[in-house]
């Protein structure tokens, strides 16, 4: 009779409990994930980040020589490869994930993977990738290289070049960019 009371929790109820208390606490939670500018920066920094070295390495195994110069674009085309494992998920209660934690759940929304790649890219040297925050609030991340401009899109896991840049931003204008490098607001 004591065992049936203490019983194992179905998968159904116990995920019902957890929404509720994350339901109950959704204030506090938001109120813990807040962060500052200069924070939301370091995010970016491809240094003191040791998960982030570790992946460096690993996607650029085959490329014992890296070059900036040389070998930056195709380091891009291998950071898409890899982003392409990790679904997005909107959440209703926006928190920061670990790049370690994005890369053992597969999942995490938009603004993570945007500061994830823009991350990335810092490791591979790229000094202007940006994350970009929009009016609506959607979350890229943006480089040049080449003399051509591109654009990482989270939800599709594909990059925008030049003009289809430029007419996304015609219906969603940026409302500011930042890096570990530097941050600009576009608000007038």
């Amino acid at each position: 009779m004591e065992k049936e009371k203490y019983g194992i929790i179905d998968a159904d109820t116990r995920l019902r409990l957890y929404l509720l208390l994350l339901n109950r606490y959704r204030e506090v939670i938001r109120e813990k994930e807040t962060k500052s500018v200069s924070e939301i920066r370091q995010l970016v920094s491809p240094y003191n980040n040791e998960f982030l070295q570790e992946l460096k390495k690993k996607l650029l195994a085959d490329m014992p020589n890296y070059s900036y110069e040389k070998n930056f674009y195709a380091a891009v085309v291998k950071a898409l490869r890899y982003m392409a494992q990790i679904r997005i998920c909107e959440f209703t209660i926006p928190f920061w994930m670990a790049f370690a934690e994005i890369d053992e759940l597969k999942i995490t929304d938009a603004r993570n993977m945007a500061i994830f790649f823009a991350a990335l890219l810092r490791s591979f040297g790229s000094e202007n990738v940006k994350v970009v925050i929009t009016k609506s609030g959607k979350s890229y991340a943006r480089f040049e290289w080449g003399g051509d401009s591109y654009l990482f899109v989270p939800s599709t896991g594909s990059l925008l070049k030049n003009e289809d840049i430029s007419k996304l931003f015609e219906t969603d204008p940026p409302l500011y960019s930042f890096s570990d490098l530097s941050y600009e607001s576009y608000e007038e």
